[in-house]
């Protein structure tokens, strides 16, 4: 949200009451007027997002004085965000790989993709009220040799 005027009363407690419904709470002490403000209110029970391990093989793997020195994992997901609350939503879901060599195939209703990091990816996705939406991505992870 963005902060447009002073507040009509304090609570004293780190919070401002804006006469709007209560979401949560979070400590901050001081937000300049006309400034966006992003507050992360912790998870919510009746928004899921269920991600499911569907595949995982190894490949082009390179060896090196009868070694392994390089390799490829491959993994298949597919992620199934439901919101069982009576209003729309939008999910932020971050996927952190172990390694910041990799390559991201997705499908299905996924939202916006963005790389937010060398090895995380963010996918956001609005669900209307009491929806479900599915989509899968494979990642392919480089190791070793594989890297360059």
């Amino acid at each position: 949200f963005v902060r447009s005027h002073e507040p009509k009363e304090h609570n004293g407690a780190g919070s401002s009451v804006y006469h709007l419904s209560y979401e949560g709470q979070s400590n901050f002490k001081y937000i300049p007027v006309g400034e966006e403000v992003e507050l992360d209110l912790g998870a919510v029970e009746n928004v899921i997002v269920e991600p499911t391990l569907m595949k995982y093989a190894t490949d082009r793997y390179r060896f090196y004085e009868g070694n392994i020195s390089g390799w490829d994992e491959i993994r298949d997901y597919t992620i199934e965000v439901r919101n069982t609350r009576p209003v729309p939503v939008k999910v932020e879901i971050k996927r952190t790989f172990n390694t910041s060599y990799w390559d991201l195939q997705k499908a299905g209703d996924f939202g916006t993709y963005e790389k937010d990091d060398l090895d995380t990816v963010k996918f956001t996705i609005e669900l209307p009220p009491e929806s479900t939406k599915t989509f899968t991505y494979q990642v392919t992870t480089h190791h070793g040799d594989n890297e360059q």
